[in-house]
């Protein structure tokens, strides 16, 4: 068998020999690696695009250069050495080459290496990257793999339309063509068509497009997935050949974040507090870098610190964030005002403004309620008052054996026992108060 170089195009980017996250020295990974045109042909230029990302939560890298190591049969062209100011922490910045490859190039693997160093410190060299140098004098060319819709949602029904060119003057035929989708961790399902197609012939310079049917899972994590692809084909000599490759299907979907008063310790104007705001991930993306700010406003003055970092926030979780707050407006509710920024998996980063709304209330239904005397304390207060009404006047009906007289000293002794309440009210401490209420019953 007679492996066969590919070019792809649109949604495939083909990673050769590099696994994802392969170290580059202290901190540095190499996320992903693609190579246009591919396969590399002797005595042709293909670009080289390296992603690579500060792995270090904290620290920042500054003054880094990058450049390919020159050594047979590859060279450098144009731009010899990348240099970045600094990378954040978990930044991704691209490295674009474009590399020569010898015309006495050994047909073959060949290999090429990344030298990586941090201002005049260390000079670090990656693992091997083997590119396969090969002649494409039978070629059948994958030109596309496109999908309808071109976005794919969790839920979806999806055309994968994959296009095929014979590009040499030799009939190409008994095309065989396989998706594998059997991973445990593929989200798609193929409907009303399967993943293996086949071709009777193909003349030369002619295309075939196929299109194969799947649905994705509702629950599907928002993820590019790697699918192997398999095409198995002869010349019109009997010459076999083989195409091993993977393509991605990006799976995406947005946040959706939700906001609510979890809790408030403030209630209505000329009160200061701190209320507690509740944000539930109800989608299906989980959120990175999540961050509120609250904005000032003529109604309130921030009397916290206005951002508060929240961090991750996985799908089905929430989170709560903490402000203090002086109201200065009245009314029914007040208006909180937010920035709100975040992340999604793929780093797209989204910001928005949100209002929630405070609830406020009067004194009437804070009393109500019993935030504020005059609600069950005040009930509270009534019942002891009746008890002593009622205590006093059995005192006296005991003396008189006359209701209405009874009635009548009764409401005058106890609109005297008002005054003095309301007078010990005024004394300096409880005890005094105490004191003249016991004394008050007591007499005659």
């Amino acid at each position: 068998m007679k492996k066969i170089g590919l070019l792809f195009g649109i949604l495939l980017l083909l990673l050769i020999n590099v696994n994802a996250q392969e170290t580059l020295g202290p901190d540095l990974v190499i996320d992903s690696l693609s190579i246009n045109p591919f396969p590399v042909e002797p005595g042709k230029t293909f670009d080289l695009t390296a992603v690579i990302r500060n792995s270090d939560t904290r620290k920042t890298i500054n003054d880094l250069s990058f450049s390919i190591q020159e050594s047979f049969p590859f060279s450098l062209e144009g731009n010899k050495i990348i240099r970045f100011v600094s990378l954040a922490p978990n930044e991704q910045v691209s490295l674009n080459f474009k590399v020569k490859t010898d015309i006495s190039a050994l047909r073959g693997v060949n290999e090429l290496k990344i030298d990586f160093q941090e201002g005049g410190a260390t000079k670090y060299i990656s693992d091997p990257i083997n590119i396969d140098v090969e002649t494409t004098a039978l070629d059948l060319s994958i030109v596309s793999i496109n999908t309808n819709p071109s976005i794919i949602k969790p839920g979806d029904e999806v055309e994968m339309i994959l296009t095929l060119k014979n590009t040499v003057p030799v009939l190409m035929k008994n095309i065989d063509i396989n998706f594998d989708l059997s991973a445990s961790d593929t989200p798609f399902t193929p409907i009303k068509t399967t993943t293996k197609r086949s071709i009777t012939s193909l003349n030369k310079g002619t295309s075939k497009e196929l299109v194969f049917n799947l649905a994705v899972n509702a629950d599907a994590d928002p993820k590019v997935y790697k699918i192997p692809l398999k095409i198995d084909y002869e010349d019109e000599f009997g010459n076999e050949y083989a195409i091993d490759t993977l393509t991605g299907l990006k799976v995406s979907t947005e946040p959706y974040l939700q906001y609510s008063i979890e809790s408030s310790d403030v209630y209505n104007a000329g009160n200061a507090g701190k209320i507690s705001i509740k944000i539930v991930n109800i989608g299906l993306a989980d959120t990175k870098f999540l961050s509120l700010e609250l904005e000032e406003s003529s109604k309130y003055d921030i009397v916290s610190v206005p951002t508060v970092y929240v961090g991750n926030l996985e799908s089905d979780d929430y989170e709560t964030a903490d402000f203090d707050i002086y109201v200065k407006s009245r009314g029914d509710e007040l208006p909180l005002n937010f920035v709100i920024k975040y992340k999604d998996s793929f780093n797209k980063e989204y910001e928005t403004n949100e209002i929630i709304n405070l609830p406020l209330y009067s004194r009437q239904e804070l009393s109500k309620f019993g935030i504020i005397g005059g609600g069950k304390g005040g009930g509270t207060l009534y019942y002891i008052v009746l008890i002593i009404f009622i205590y006093l006047f059995v005192i006296e009906w005991r003396k008189t054996k006359n209701i209405p007289l009874a009635l009548k000293i009764t409401v005058r002794h106890f609109l005297v026992f008002i005054k003095k309440v309301i007078k010990a009210i005024r004394l300096k401490t409880l005890n005094d108060a105490v004191k003249a209420i016991v004394k008050f019953i007591k007499e005659p």
